[in-house]
């Protein structure tokens, strides 16, 4: 019994060694960058970090003024403009089940890269006094570029370069200190095919006839609608304008219909009564008293819960 006991202790024991060590490098930090090189000279940055869960990480703004403050130093540096897209920072953190934290700072450097005769320069940046330290710290650097374009020259020499995947990986930053880092792409075009001896050559001549056939009824279609739809505007057009002097003339017949009431009663009367002879609705009366009035027309004036209006002189005689 005492041999199982101990034979059992031993085994656990030998767990807790494997373990222990495999959560400690779990939670540990880890820092790891991804630099995608575009062939506009801009490039779009992932930052990588992964921490304790109770481990702090960087604010918007912290990120923010850490990201142009280093691009103001590369920018002295290298002598050519350089910005941040302010629309790219971003900041994104996630809690994985083997306790640890995971966030992602995302930002687009705009000319990381010199543009120049098909080719791309970008290692100058890196020599910048403490670049990654004026980020995270070291850590993992992962480049890729374009499948256009192929390496011409690179220092310090990357741990790892694919040139089918388009990348080239160095396992720490520190390699990047007290250098002339550089790295140099150019742009290849893929290799043309010969033309393919065409056997109906000698049909070209009907070809270009019925391209030319075709062109031309196309045009005289395209002409056709276009002056159907032109005498579809100018129709709607009159049709407009005869509502607009029709609604005019009915606006103007209903005005004088209340005038010729005035005058038949002397040419002062209470609006209540314009109303009831008149047959149209308080509303309408009133807007058209208002129109009246503003024409110098009528006059009118308070009288309780009703209005007086009066004819002016000059229209009672007419």
């Amino acid at each position: 019994m005492k041999i199982r006991h101990l034979a059992v202790l031993c085994l656990t024991c030998a767990l807790l060694v494997l373990v222990l060590p495999l959560n400690s490098v779990q939670a540990q930090n880890y820092i790891q960058y991804k630099v995608q090189v575009n062939g506009d000279g801009s490039a779009a940055w992932t930052i990588t970090q992964v921490s304790e869960t109770n481990g702090t990480v960087d604010t918007f703004v912290g990120f923010q003024q850490r990201i142009i403050s280093l691009i103001d130093a590369a920018s002295n540096l290298t002598q050519r403009e350089m910005s941040l897209d302010p629309n790219s920072p971003q900041i994104s953190t996630t809690i994985s089940s083997n306790q640890s934290k995971t966030t992602e700072y995302l930002f687009s450097w705009v000319n990381f890269s010199a543009a120049q005769n098909g080719s791309l320069t970008f290692g100058d940046v890196f020599g910048v006094s403490g670049f990654f330290n004026q980020l995270y710290g070291d850590g993992a650097l992962l480049i890729t570029y374009p499948s256009s374009y192929a390496v011409q020259s690179v220092f310090p020499v990357p741990d790892e370069r694919v040139d089918s995947a388009q990348t080239l990986q160095w396992l720490g930053t520190q390699f990047f200190a007290n250098s002339s880092p550089h790295i140099v792409l150019f742009s290849f075009s893929p290799p043309t095919s010969s033309p393919t001896p065409n056997p109906n050559a000698n049909g070209l001549d009907w070809q270009l006839l019925l391209l030319i056939v075709v062109s031309a009824v196309a045009v005289t279609a395209a002409l056709a609608s276009f002056a159907i739809l032109m005498r579809r505007r100018r129709k709607a057009q009159n049709l407009s304008e005869k509502n607009a002097i029709s609604d005019s003339m009915a606006i103007e017949s209903e005005e004088q219909k209340i005038v010729k009431i005035l005058q038949v009663n002397g040419g002062t009367m209470l609006q209540n009564a314009i109303t009831d002879q008149s047959k149209f609705s308080k509303a309408k009366t009133s807007q058209l008293l208002t129109a009246l009035e503003k024409k110098g027309v009528v006059r009118r004036y308070k009288k309780g819960r009703d209005k007086i209006v009066i004819l002016n002189a000059q229209r009672k005689g007419e």
